[in-house]
């Protein structure tokens, strides 16, 4: 296992910054998640972390130990990307015992891991065939086998379930957690999928344009988002937001009014949010309703998600009962939970309050 430190770390191509002033403690034998959109630093972090990158600036430690300029054989890591990579003329078996080609073991003890690798990943009925012969979740899993038969420190996943279809994501999810948490070892996983975040993190750090916007729990993550940015990128049906301004404890854009119930939300510009199972469907003219005309409706089986635009061309959503009727281009309102309202300044971070 490893703790790995980064302290200031930054990267620049030329004149792109890819990674800005970056510190992140990433704990000993944590499930760690690096979220965010395309280009905004996550797998040049993780390139960083692993040595196939080297930092601008800033320092990357492990345990203590600084390895900002050290290959990654030096490092004791173990990375499995978005390919499975496997030698294609090789079997299960000679693919995973490749990755000890280098050690010092003996054949017995090769053996041994191999074996138990196989076990753990549920690949015993295939160490003989060839890559070709398997599906891409069992490549993806062979993959995974040749980087814990190594026995790293850290392992670095790089998208590793994106180019898989929704169901084999679903289950390689679950079984690579559980892996980890068997093992025990630091596992810093690289995804733009929100989902998967939320449901395989300890902890998720979220990037955007180079710079770590937040990290926390799910939980801190979904509930108190630091940013409008966090705000919106978290959550589906995705986060509700309207432009306005705060005067004397009421929240107005446009004709809406909202009170925000002794809330100490400072005046001024703010941008509302709220999440769609937080608002009410109601009348259009009903008090501290937002006036909209619905777009679309999505029926999801248990819930269903009415999409309107309202006066200022935003798309707000409400979750509502899977039995409820509406017809694009009606009229409807939606009222907002003041108690769940999320506030953010001009500068994108929230207010707390």
């Amino acid at each position: 296992m490893a703790k790995i430190e980064l302290r200031q770390i930054r990267k620049t191509y030329d004149r792109y910054v890819a990674v800005e002033n970056l510190d992140l403690d990433i704990i000993d034998g944590e499930f760690l998640v690096m979220l965010g959109p395309s280009g905004c630093g996550k797998t040049t972090t993780l390139n960083m972390i692993a040595g196939l990158d080297y930092p601008s600036q800033g320092q990357i430690l492990f345990d203590g130990r600084e390895v900002t300029a050290e290959p990654p054989h030096g490092r004791n890591i173990a990375m499995v990307f978005q390919s499975s990579l496997l030698y294609p003329h090789l079997t299960v078996r000679k693919n995973i015992e490749a990755s000890l080609r280098h050690s010092k073991l003996s054949k017995a003890e090769r053996a041994q891991r191999i074996a138990d690798a196989a076990r753990m990943l549920e690949l015993e009925p295939m160490l003989d065939k060839l890559p070709s012969q398997m599906s891409g979740g069992q490549r993806q899993r062979a993959a995974t086998a040749k980087a814990i038969v190594r026995e790293p420190a850290c392992f670095l996943l790089d998208e590793p379930l994106s180019a898989l279809d929704a169901a084999l994501r679903l289950s390689l999810r679950s079984e690579l957690v559980n892996l980890q948490k068997r093992l025990g070892t630091t596992a810093v996983f690289v995804t733009h999928d929100q989902v998967e975040a939320m449901t395989m993190g300890d902890r998720i750090a979220v990037m955007s344009k180079g710079n770590l916007e937040q990290i926390g729990t799910p939980d801190e993550i979904y509930n108190q988002p630091a940013s409008l940015f966090v705000a919106t990128f978290l959550g589906s049906p995705p986060m509700n937001i309207v432009a306005g301004d705060v005067s004397g404890g009421v929240f107005h854009a446009g004709p809406v009014a909202i009170d925000l119930a002794g809330r100490a939300i400072p005046n001024g510009p703010v941008s509302l949010g709220v999440r769609p199972q937080h608002v009410t469907v109601t009348a259009p003219d009903a008090a501290g309703a937002i006036p909209v005309t619905v777009y679309a409706l999505e029926h999801l089986g248990r819930e269903s998600v009415v999409i309107a635009d309202d006066a200022g061309g935003n798309k707000l959503r409400a979750l509502v009962d899977p039995g409820f009727h509406a017809r694009i281009g009606d009229r409807l309102g939606i009222m907002p939970a003041a108690s769940a309202c999320f506030f953010f300044g001009p500068d994108g971070r929230r207010i707390s309050a």
